[in-house]
């Protein structure tokens, strides 16, 4: 989905500046074309191009195209050769005066993350592939400061495994040279020197001939014989080399004796792949290979060691991008499979042989140029060039308060929204759990040190949302969030109030901290009018104030079928009408309390047949009275026991049919999804959320009876449908202005004052 007020990539970047493009090797590889291609599309860009690796069948075509080439022991973890490469990396990058570093192996990455921490030079790393984490090798790799990925399925590797942060990463694409590989290519060279005649059938197979990335090559080699039973004058060019080749080699040469003529050729390692792949009508391999000959026209067989795509065509595209077309998570490649598809395509009528090729051609030209990549490229480099300044976020996070969750959820999608991959970091009581749901980057709230480090390489501070500026449950809370955003002015840290809630204040001493703080921050955006009232009663003058809306508001409507599938797995039966109640402790509910509430969920199943779910929102402070008020009905009801996502918990919100809310977030959730609702105002939050989202169904929790439940009740029944209807139409309303907070934040961020 495209960015909302995306800017143009301007490239910082200036020209003639000098760029290392690191890896292990130049044969014959995904990655390795991949370099070539890049360093060459740069030096294009008027960027000045040096590589080191430890040398290859590619370095000739580097030279000539003008880019210095290092030979340097990156090829494997001997110790020696890593001692050896470590001192001729750090000369090359003195003498050639490099501005980026950009790596594209996991040794050369090891290394050079151990020089970046030396020599503070711009670190960029790719990953190609995914790499084997076990027996510590997890530690042996460095991502840099910024990494990029091949494919989308490498980038949640990325974050799974090694926990990088999704603003850190940025995906591109494998670039192909379309000029070079073409319908037009002349090939008269190949097919003299592989005795190739107008009446064979040819078919080109293109990958390194390591054990771990042979197992197809063999595989079409073992179904040959079969093959040619039924395609005349077969031919099949197996190009690669590596620590396979041999037994590849072996094969062939058994399978072209019984044949009695040379089936399958072998070329070993080359670099005219684009003239190689001309001859054939079908290709057969994965990842950058497969697409250059798609960029030929050729039609593709998907096929690697990670996976089976197949014959490709429009309906396998999704899968393809997803997995960078290497077929990880895909079903295994096998023999059968092979044959069957490649016999599929040779009964195809011309026609369609021809349009299987066109529309991969096109899709080339389209999606994959090397322009592109090498634009990504560039685009990564700025980043780490301006080290893209964090944007720290405070609230109360960490917590497992499935309504805060939902806060941060939104406020990170909400900036994403209107700045790419933005550089985020979380103030969260467990930064661990914080950096793995979010994936960004989270430092403990509490260590005033690390924030206050944080905050140097900082742009801006965003307090909120939800209601942090409030005395009623504790003045330590509120010193802790006005003490965070003292420190950021202090250092210099643009400050903005995200869709807060403010209120109440009560003592005269935090009302005058408050007003002079919050005179002093640049940007408050609020959630009601409500708060705006109460923040000019506090005296605050400060005229950067807009009303919006909660920012939870801007999450997406839920997955049903998701909701009822939990509903079932917590013992619910999904088929009877359901009443969602969420009810939380609180200091002034009084001794009937819990008998009224139980008596109503009695009531509401035994006269409208409402099944009671009891949803604790905060499972450490609402499962216990949940419980209580559980104990004490007549009738059946269902607790969620387990703790969910956000996500999860908004499905099971869409599957209910009504509910009474005593937590904000647990009413939000319910106008997300169009679920009418009643609200228990414990705090001005709540009515005040009530009232701007234009619902009238709510009572004071200190007025609290069974018949005013009831008469409640019974008027959400009676209109339920105009209630859904009007739900429905606020929300919209209201998304929009949610909306706003992200725009506003990321102006203030990107230059320094909002218009309003």
């Amino acid at each position: 989905m495209p960015v909302v007020g995306r800017k143009a990539m301007v490239i910082a970047l200036k020209k003639g500046s000098n760029i290392l493009l690191s890896l292990m090797q130049l044969n014959i590889g995904g990655a390795e074309t991949h370099v070539v291609e890049l360093a060459k599309e740069l030096k294009r860009k008027g960027l000045n191009i040096v590589v080191t690796s430890n040398g290859g069948v590619y370095v000739k075509e580097l030279e000539d195209y003008g880019i210095k080439h290092y030979r340097v022991p990156l090829q494997n973890k001997n110790p020696l050769n890593m001692i050896k490469a470590t001192r001729l990396l750090k000369k090359i990058i003195e003498d050639e005066k490099i501005d980026i570093v950009h790596s594209h192996a996991r040794i050369p990455s090891f290394i050079l993350g151990k020089l970046h921490k030396r020599m503070k030079f711009p670190f960029v790393t790719t990953a190609h592939w995914v790499f084997n984490t076990s027996y510590g090798l997890k530690y042996i790799t460095d991502w840099g400061e910024k990494t990029v990925a091949v494919s989308e399925d490498i980038k949640e590797y990325l974050m799974d495994n090694y926990h990088i942060p999704e603003g850190d990463i940025n995906v591109t694409i494998n670039g192909i040279d379309t000029d070079k590989f073409s319908p037009f290519t002349d090939c008269t060279d190949i097919k003299q020197e592989l005795k190739i005649e107008r009446r064979d059938t040819v078919i080109t197979y293109v990958s390194r001939l390591d054990e771990s990335r042979s197992l197809v090559a063999k595989q079409l080699i073992n179904i040959v014989p079969e093959l040619c039973e039924k395609i005349d004058n077969l031919k099949i060019i197996l190009v690669g080399s590596g620590d396979d080749f041999n037994n590849v080699k072996s094969m062939a040469q058994k399978v072209n004796s019984e044949l009695q003529r040379e089936v399958v050729i072998i070329t070993g390692a080359r670099t005219d792949i684009n003239k190689l792949i001309a001859p054939c009508e079908l290709f057969v391999g994965v990842s950058r290979a497969a697409l250059e000959a798609m960029s030929a026209g050729k039609s593709v067989v998907i096929a690697g060691n990670e996976g089976y795509i197949g014959l490709f065509d429009e309906s396998k595209l999704k899968v393809g991008i997803d997995t960078n077309f290497c077929c990880r998570g895909c079903v295994m490649s096998s023999e059968e499979l092979l044959k069957n598809d490649i016999l599929k395509y040779f009964n195809l009528k011309s026609e369609e042989q021809r349009e299987l090729g066109d529309y991969g051609r096109e899709l080339i030209k389209k999606e994959y140029s090397v322009s592109r990549m090498a634009d990504d490229s560039i685009k990564i480099y700025d980043w780490a060039m301006e080290k893209n300044k964090e944007i720290l976020i405070s609230g109360y996070y960490g917590f497992r308060n499935s309504g805060d969750d939902a806060l941060l959820k939104a406020i990170i999608q909400d900036l994403k929204m209107y700045k790419e991959s933005p550089n985020i970091v979380v103030l969260s009581a467990n930064p661990k759990e914080t950096m793995e749901t979010y994936r960004v980057k989270s430092i403990n709230r509490l260590n005033i040190p690390n924030i206050i480090k944080h905050m140097k390489n900082s742009e801006m501070l965003i307090s909120g949302g939800g209601t942090l500026i409030q005395d009623r449950t504790s003045t330590k809370s509120l010193w802790y969030y006005l003490m965070i955003i003292s420190l950021a002015l202090r250092n210099k840290v643009k400050v903005m109030l995200y869709s807060n809630g403010i209120g109440p204040l009560e003592k005269k001493r935090n009302i005058a901290k408050t007003k002079k703080i919050l005179d002093k921050v640049q940007l408050i955006t609020l959630r009601d009018e409500r708060s705006y009232e109460t923040l000019r009663e506090t005296g605050v003058e400060n005229e950067n104030v807009i009303v919006t809306a909660d920012p939870a508001l801007e999450l997406d409507i839920a997955d049903e079928n998701r909701g009822r599938d939990i509903l079932k797995a917590e013992g619910v039966h999904t088929d009877e009408k359901i009443l969602g109640v969420s009810i939380r402790r609180w200091q002034t509910l009084g001794n009937d309390f819990e008998n009224i509430i139980a008596d109503f969920c009695d009531y509401a199943y035994e006269k409208y047949g409402y099944y009671t779910v009891f949803m604790p929102m905060q499972s450490s402070r609402d499962m216990a009275i949940l419980q209580s008020i559980r104990r004490k009905m007549k009738n059946g009801s269902a607790i969620i026991e387990k703790r969910y996502s956000v996500e999860d918990m908004m499905s099971v919100m869409k599957c209910f049919d009504l509910c009474l809310g005593m937590r904000l977030h647990t009413l939000i959730y319910a106008v997300i999804n169009s679920v009418p609702l009643i609200g228990i105002a414990y705090d001005p939050k709540i009515s005040s959320f009530m009232e701007y989202t234009h619902q009238t169904h709510y009572i004071d929790v200190e007025n609290i009876t069974f018949d005013n439940l009831r008469t409640l009740f019974e008027e959400c029944v009676d209109n339920y449908d105009e209630i859904k209807r009007d739900l429905g139409e606020n929300y919209a309303a209201l998304k929009e202005q949610a909306r706003l907070n992200g725009k506003y934040a990321i102006e203030l961020y990107e230059k320094g004052s909002v218009t309003i």
